[in-house]
């Protein structure tokens, strides 16, 4: 058996571990490879699911989430699958980082420990202060990690959407953000993972049997270096142990340590334990690392201490599962469900004790819309008493259809005002029962924050002859809804906020584009806010979206829209003449002469 004796006397730093795997050799084809599983059930890891030998470790009978993260230089990544680069050196000082992230719609929604706030699709990020420099300085790199990238550089006459590959990226697509450039694309793009680009074979390295294809992928190229983390499902992610022999057999994964390009190989299994204390579910995760290097392996105990970065649904007793207090939670919807100028509503509700946990935090939503959606800066800004200071970025012509668009879409946030703000978007206090499994009712307290964005609809293209249909179905994911805090800062005074920043190098990836929205430290690079995200309530399995219906035209009907266009435009040019002959004809008249 592993030794597993988890005390604060034995407790090891698993940052110091993570920043020796973090440092890398620019120059060397030589990486850094983290395995982390994470178990939904509480299950220590054993020689029965967690067997270690010389240079191997097997994984057997996960039910949970698996993270993989591998670290080196764009050479060396590139190298690891037999390719090379080809835009030359990257590693200039001042070069800009790019940072992708991709998550899977119909991957299930993740829980804790990791961020579940994912927006579905595709999102790409260059930071820099110069981004034309940074773009023709890597856009052949990340055409080499990721594919369906075009680095043509922008005729005279302006690209046109017919003149470009398929379902590419070019950098005219990017909004700007900040010192960022975003883009979001609801759909994968064509090379990311069916075609042969590096991240897609680095990635089918990692592919065993049936595995499912992965959750999530979090690239970061940045001076040279490249940084992955992948995030796969594994087995069942509910809490049962129902067929729990069949699930053993089919999860197994094997990780060897590979001497001609690894440096360092780490494998953990963790597994999440959740105590209450009088405001707040705490989360630690327990298990044990293992460190393949060329002199074998080593077990570490590991005992990590970190408050989870989403608010738990409810507060609960964990030992019946019975509802104590209602905790924290959202709902968002589009209303009316058919109309050219829609509402989004989003009802945000959380317990009595909001204060205790988000002291020196603001709310903020903020909504994600494709092309086929838009809002109105001004408008926002005179509904700031109501719904908050709102913030926009991206497309928000209104005249322009969705076909003529050259953008992806736009960013909303909002931020929100609590009930001791002057702002009219208050926390409504009001009761609700909960009845716990032995029908016994317990009267409770929640506060209710609406927060209500007017949107406008563009037009769409018209369906193709023979298409009955009048309209179409335009849909945007729902919003992202988060406290956000000062981060915390890690020092040796400061031990808990060390064992969060450890943790987070495990469990945290950022989502895209909440990230970019706040200002980085400009020396460390770091965040300076941590998030505290609310979940959907109910959680739903998958990232919800809002669907509007819209009204659309039909090429069966383009002759007749011509011939009345036609007619309503002559009638109209006729009414100004004749007007405009009545008046000359007026001023003659009454003057008999023209001065």
């Amino acid at each position: 058996m592993l030794p597993l004796s988890i005390s604060a006397a034995v407790l090891v730093a698993l940052s110091a571990a993570a920043s020796a795997a973090v440092t890398s050799n620019t120059t060397s084809p030589l990486l850094q490879h983290r395995h982390s599983f994470f178990s939904t059930l509480p299950v220590e890891p054993s020689d029965e699911n967690f067997k270690v030998s010389r240079h191997q470790v097997k994984v057997i009978g996960l039910a949970g989430f698996r993270e993989w993260e591998v670290k080196g230089s764009l050479q060396g990544i590139l190298q690891a699958v037999g390719k090379t680069a080809s835009g030359g050196d990257s590693q200039g000082p001042d070069n800009g980082k790019v940072h992708v992230q991709w998550f899977d719609n119909k991957a299930p929604l993740l829980r804790p420990p990791f961020t579940p706030t994912y927006i579905p699709g595709f999102h790409l990020a260059i930071s820099s202060a110069d981004f034309e420099k940074t773009w023709k300085e890597n856009c052949h790199f990340v055409a080499d990690l990721i594919g369906s990238v075009d680095c043509r550089e922008i005729d005279a006459d302006g690209a046109t959407p017919l003149e470009r590959q398929h379902n590419t990226i070019r950098a005219e697509d990017l909004t700007t953000i900040h010192n960022h450039h975003y883009l979001h694309k609801t759909t994968d793009p064509a090379g990311f993972l069916s075609s042969p680009s590096a991240i897609s074979l680095l990635i089918s390295q990692q592919q065993t049997g049936s595995t499912p294809g992965p959750a999530l992928i979090d690239l970061v190229l940045h001076k040279g270096k490249v940084s992955l983390k992948v995030i796969w499902t594994a087995g069942s992610t509910n809490n049962e142990n129902d067929n729990k022999d069949a699930e053993k057999s089919q999860n197994t994964v094997e990780i060897l340590f590979n001497e001609k390009t690894d440096d360092v190989v780490e494998v953990g299994w963790f597994y999440r334990e959740v105590t209450e204390q009088e405001y707040s579910v705490y989360d630690h995760y327990l298990g044990a690392a293992v460190k393949l290097n060329s002199e074998g392996e080593t077990v570490d105990e590991v005992l990590i201490q970190a408050r989870s970065p989403v608010f738990p649904p409810h507060r609960g007793d964990f030992t019946n599962d019975n509802f104590r207090a209602y905790g924290h939670g959202y709902n968002s919807t589009m209303t009316p469900s058919q109309s050219f100028h829609p509402h989004s509503v989003t009802t945000i509700q959380s317990n009595p004790n909001i204060h205790e946990t988000t002291a020196g935090c603001d709310l903020h939503v903020l909504q994600v819309l494709p092309a086929g959606y838009f809002v109105d800066p001004f408008q926002l800004e005179g509904l700031a008493p109501e719904i908050g200071e709102s913030t926009v970025y991206g497309e928000t012509d209104l005249e322009k259809p969705v076909g003529v668009v050259t953008g992806w879409g736009s960013l909303v946030m909002v931020k929100a005002q609590p009930e001791d703000s002057v702002k009219t978007s208050k926390w409504t206090p009001s009761n609700i029962i909960n009845i716990d499994t032995k029908g016994v009712k317990t009267e409770a307290v929640s506060y209710t924050s609406v927060v209500d964005i007017p949107m406008h609809m563009r037009y769409q293209p018209p369906v193709e002859k023979g298409n009955p249909a009048t309209h179409v179905t335009v849909e945007a994911p729902w919003p992202i809804v988060a406290w956000v805090c000062p981060a915390d800062v890690a020092s040796g005074e400061n031990k808990s906020a060390a064992s969060n920043a450890a943790a987070r190098k495990l469990f945290h990836i950022p989502s895209l584009p909440l990230s970019l929205l706040f200002p980085r430290d400009p020396t460390t690079d770091r965040e300076t806010v941590d998030f505290r995200f609310i979940l959907p309530n109910p959680i739903p399995t998958q990232f919800p979206m809002a669907k509007m219906s819209v009204p659309v035209g039909r090429l069966d009907d383009i002759n007749l829209v011509r011939a009345a266009t036609f007619a309503m435009a002559g009638a109209g040019t006729l009414a100004v003449a004749l007007a405009l002959v009545r008046t000359v004809a007026g001023r003659s008249s009454g003057k008999g002469k023209q001065d």
